[in-house]
């Protein structure tokens, strides 16, 4: 048996074991709420290879389907809202720290239950903040809270995009090709947005969105065009930039040396946000540790990227929503 076809075999008995699903109770948080409304009841269910939270019922006999609709779930100020959470298939993580849920592991064959009272309107995000598979950074979706009367809310369009599933650029397009390739495939943007433009909420976090990364020149201190040239011809050519001396032909190269280091080390080693209030809920985007996916030539490649993706004069685009399977990027 193949490593393939036992990965399917394992998921497929994983599926099975969800139809005999026990229940977790937990504590759910609440908003203050404020009417004595019914109750509402959503279900979502977590599907990795998706990259989706569906609303749709999976079992054992649609678990192999690739087209489970996104949810998009809607409810009215001051109702209830009882969440049941699934998983289809690997163990997930569920965070909605504007609906101040902290994140809740569920696994496969299992659901937990909370409950939620919204108390305004507005858009709240929800994520997966364990790392999953590819499909991962995608998995992230909103729940709407709108006021009695307010119009039918037209459900967003869904996206094409499934990064994961970019194909690799061919051999002819060069090695800068292939670090956009890997910012894209890796599920970068979806953190720092396309190009590295930043603006990605981060709820709770103390920089409040994700830093943007189009501006990564003048930070490592390459602040004319011929310095980020000269520092990319040296990290595409496969040399060690540590051990390069002056003939690299960068300024400020000890500067230069020092914060491509530090960077290419955040890149491997990862870092968790840091909340902007201490009781508060968990930031859901966190920089992820990419030694195990990426060797260091691809995170040489994908610095080198960053590095010619803007000058000095680029700014960071404004706070947007996060990308969610669903939303037009």
């Amino acid at each position: 048996m193949n490593i393939g076809t036992a990965t399917r075999v394992l998921l497929a008995a994983i599926a099975v074991a969800g139809l005999a699903a026990t229940t977790v109770q937990l504590s759910g948080p609440e908003i203050a709420s404020d009417t004595g409304r019914p109750d509402s009841v959503l279900t979502l269910t977590a599907v990795m290879a998706q990259g989706v939270w569906t609303d749709e019922e999976v079992t054992a006999a649609n678990s192999w389907r690739r087209d489970f609709r996104v949810a998009h779930p809607v409810v009215r100020r001051g109702q209830t809202l009882r969440l049941r959470i699934k998983s289809a298939d690997v163990v997930h993580a569920f965070s909605a720290p504007a609906l101040g849920v902290d994140p809740v592991v569920v696994y496969p064959g299992r659901v937990v239950e909370l409950a939620v009272t919204a108390s305004r309107t507005g858009v709240f995000d929800y994520y997966c903040t364990t790392v999953c598979g590819e499909p991962h950074f995608a998995m992230r979706g909103s729940l709407r809270v709108v006021e009695d009367g307010d119009p039918a809310v037209t459900p967003r369009k869904p996206s094409a995009m499934e990064y994961w599933r970019e194909p690799q650029p061919r051999a002819e397009a060069g090695p800068l090709a292939l670090g956009a390739w890997h910012f894209r495939q890796k599920g970068c943007i979806t953190c720092h947005g396309p190009a590295g433009r930043g603006g990605i909420s981060n709820p709770n976090s103390m920089n409040a969105v994700v830093p943007d990364l189009a501006t990564l020149a003048r930070r490592v201190f390459l602040f004319t065009r011929k310095d980020g040239v000269a520092f990319r011809e040296v990290l595409l050519s496969g040399r060690p930039f540590e051990a390069s001396g002056q003939a690299a032909g960068v300024s400020l190269l000890a500067g230069v040396r020092t914060q491509y280091l530090a960077y290419r080390q955040l890149v491997r080693e990862g870092r968790q946000s840091a909340r902007l209030d201490a009781n508060g809920p968990r930031p859901p985007l966190d920089m992820p540790a990419w030694q195990s996916r990426l060797t260091e030539r691809e995170i040489d490649l994908i610095l080198a990227n960053l590095v010619d993706l803007g000058d000095a004069d680029a700014t960071p685009a404004k706070p947007v929503t996060p990308f969610s399977k669903g939303e037009a990027q």
